[in-house]
């Protein structure tokens, strides 16, 4: 960003430390993001286990009270600054935590009966997309990151095995 806006200048930087640092900006906000919200899948898990609606197999050990958010806990209110959200399975929670739930934690159930919920019917407000969409690709970073080894490997054996340098 320094480069194209010419802010380089401002700072009397070179041309190329000013793109090493963007870059270098840049890798390092995706993989902060990558590791935040893995950090926050393992904190969505740990809240599951510890409120008691989500168990692995099986059904939950707790009862849902339904004047209550099972996410908080706190009392279901509709007010102007807090709307009810409720899934296609009838459970109803604050639309902020379903939010936290769903696309933050990486959660794509309901937190007490597990079933699917559906990202698309459930946000359809445009300002909603980005985060899906970036959530989306911080996972493709995540899995190119993972398979990086494999498919240089696979690539070198082909280069080997074509006589390629």
């Amino acid at each position: 960003m320094l480069t194209i806006f010419q802010l380089n200048l401002v700072f009397l930087l070179p041309t190329g430390m000013a793109m090493d640092a963007s870059l270098l900006a840049l890798f390092y906000g995706i993989y902060y993001g990558v590791i935040s919200r893995d950090f926050a899948e393992v904190c969505t898990d740990k809240l599951a286990a510890q409120i008691g609606y989500h168990v692995p197999q099986g059904m939950p050990v707790r009862r849902l009270d339904p004047t209550v958010c099972s996410i908080c806990t706190y009392p279901l209110e509709s007010t102007d600054n807090e709307k009810i959200h409720r899934l296609n399975c009838t459970h109803a929670f604050h639309d902020f935590c379903i939010r936290g739930w769903c696309i933050v934690g990486k959660k794509d159930m309901c937190p007490y009966c597990k079933e699917k919920v559906n990202l698309r019917k459930t946000f359809t407000n445009p300002w909603d997309k980005p985060h899906i969409f970036y959530g989306k690709f911080l996972d493709l970073i995540r899995y190119l990151v993972a398979w990086q080894p494999v498919i240089l490997g696979v690539v070198h054996l082909l280069n080997m095995s074509l006589g390629l340098k």
